[in-house]
């Protein structure tokens, strides 16, 4: 039976560097030469120019939304497709103009009666609170939405429980930008 002690003298110790010099990893100039390359040019869908002014369009024309949720409140960014439009975004898109937009999600029935909606549209005033905040480095607005979720993922009765459609019914809403 072999001692512990002699098999740890038989092993070899690797030492490993600390850093590595600058001789020992090659560093590309910056330039890369594509000249025997394929390549095809690819254009992109959105548009590299601003939305028009003074015309209705819907909202996925302008910009595209990423939706989260967490617990009883949801964000959404909406992301401009040109980023200068994001000013003008900033004029519609407003804690009123969220509500709006979202209240009807808020329904029990698809044919509500009147003082339903009335008495939605005064739960929506007291309860819901929208904030909006500029995301200056990615040209974008962050939109938090309190008490909107219907208690959350965990107790909802909702199909979509963590709020991903709604994108889909903001970005469907028709805008005239500035």
């Amino acid at each position: 039976m072999a001692n512990t002690h002699d098999h740890e003298h038989k092993m070899k110790r690797i030492k490993m560097p600390t850093s590595i010099s600058d001789e020992s990893v090659p560093l590309p100039d910056g330039l890369i030469d594509l000249s025997d390359q394929n390549l095809e040019i690819i254009s992109s869908k959105y548009p590299s120019f601003p939305a028009p002014s003074g015309k209705k369009v819907p909202l996925y024309e302008v910009a595209h939304i990423r939706v989260g949720d967490k617990g009883n409140d949801m964000n959404f960014s909406i992301i401009p497709h040109f980023f200068q439009d994001i000013n003008r975004l900033q004029v519609i898109i407003s804690p009123e103009w969220v509500k709006k937009v979202l209240s009807p999600l808020l329904n029990p029935s698809p044919f509500p009666h009147p003082d339903a909606i009335s008495k939605r549209d005064k739960w929506v005033k007291e309860n819901v609170k929208v904030e909006i905040y500029e995301v200056k480095g990615i040209h974008s607005l962050n939109v938090v939405v309190r008490n909107i979720l219907d208690s959350g993922v965990n107790c909802s009765r909702r199909i979509d429980r963590h709020g991903k459609t709604i994108s889909d019914t903001i970005l469907s809403q028709q805008v005239m930008l500035p």
